[in-house]
């Protein structure tokens, strides 16, 4: 059967990549898979680059239990919080629970005595993303409250940047010293894996690294940036390529509407390629008249709406013929760009591309 939309994953690119951030960091390297690895696929990925890295992080209970099930050895940490009837397959799965309240800690008790076996936890400290974490202020208490507690190893403490990727770094300065200051009012407790560095900030901010033990990359594996800029503080292979197929090649006349809302009307007589994919496969909508598809290496551009299963592009002059590829993304910067037109973050880009439609083909 003839694919009509794929991305190829590298994983000699994604592997190359963890090398060089281990090689610039010198810390543990927590690979974060969370949402099917950015829907390039948790397992597979993960499974290739195990030797290569200390830890997994993932955001729910069902993704590091799928993650155990395919064979992952390797730590797993669940950074998202947790329900207390998600404890014991977490605990019986050797899988580390994010802990910040009194209310999972009695569970996670409840269920370590009931099963004899340790639960591994490292504390969130909320220093100002204001998502889940234990406040500043309440954490050293909370800190030895589960300290004291045997049932329970307390393997690191960590929170988490709102601002990383900015140019200006003040708040996110301002996050790294409540969280040393937590940290300098527990250090009896000698918690081993303090860490805060995700992918932007070990560019941005390298003493989020160098002063910690563990980083947390996801989106950089892949060679992609948070915002374009930190491209040139330290430059990585792009490890994702995306593609299509031309489906239909039409001349149409000048003054022809083209797609739903007719948003676009030529000006010229044009060559028109109808391909093979559209927003259900997560191209967004937003890019519609806004972007383009590369064809041997020249932009062609997207016109008209893009549709639930077919794009418009303008191939005018070009010797194109049903069935050829034309690459949607690439080694350009094209998902960052389409994050800038789309308003909103890379991350969610690559996202929306994880759907199943879109054939994800492993390069090794």
């Amino acid at each position: 059967m003839e694919k009509r939309a794929w991305i190829e994953i590298d994983l000699n690119k994604i592997k190359a990549n963890i090398g060089k951030i281990k090689k610039l960091t010198g810390r543990k390297f927590l690979a974060c898979v969370k949402g099917n690895c950015y829907g390039m696929g948790m397992c597979r990925i993960s499974a290739s680059i195990e030797k290569l890295v200390d830890y997994f992080g993932v955001a729910t209970t069902s993704e590091a239990i799928d993650l155990r099930a395919s064979g992952i050895k390797k730590p797993i940490l669940v950074l998202g919080p947790v329900l207390p009837g998600d404890i014991e397959e977490l605990v019986m799965n050797s899988i580390t629970i994010t802990l910040f309240n009194d209310e999972l800690l009695e569970t996670i008790l409840t269920v370590a005595r009931k099963r004899k076996q340790k639960a591994v936890v490292h504390i969130k400290v909320d220093t100002g993303l204001g998502r889940i974490g234990v406040n500043v202020e309440k954490a050293p208490e909370f800190i030895q409250k589960v300290i004291n507690k045997e049932e329970i190893i307390t393997e690191g403490i960590f929170t988490h940047f709102a601002t990383a990727e900015w140019e200006d770094t003040s708040y996110a300065k301002k996050q790294m010293r409540k969280f040393q200051q937590v940290l300098n009012e527990t250090t009896m407790f000698n918690i081993p894996i303090r860490h805060i560095a995700n992918s932007p900030s070990i560019l941005n901010l390298p003493e989020t690294y160098k002063n910690f033990d563990m980083v947390r990359i996801g989106l950089l594996i892949f060679g992609l940036y948070s915002e374009p800029y930190l491209y040139k503080k330290f430059p990585l292979e792009c490890a994702v390529k995306g593609f299509c197929r031309a489906n239909y090649i039409k001349m149409v006349p000048a003054g022809t509407p083209l797609s739903y809302g007719i948003t676009y009307t030529t000006a010229k007589p044009s060559k028109i390629a109808t391909t093979g994919i559209g927003y259900a496969d997560g191209l967004q909508k937003l890019l519609s008249n806004n972007f383009h598809f590369s064809y041997k290496g020249d932009k062609v551009r997207i016109v008209g709406n893009i549709c639930m299963d077919q794009t418009l592009v303008d191939v005018t002059g070009k010797n194109i013929k049903t069935g050829d590829i034309l690459q949607v993304f690439g080694d350009n910067f094209e998902i960052e760009e389409m994050a800038k037109i789309c308003k909103t973050v890379p991350q969610e880009i690559l996202c929306g591309f994880g759907s199943p439609r879109v054939e994800k083909i492993y390069i090794r």
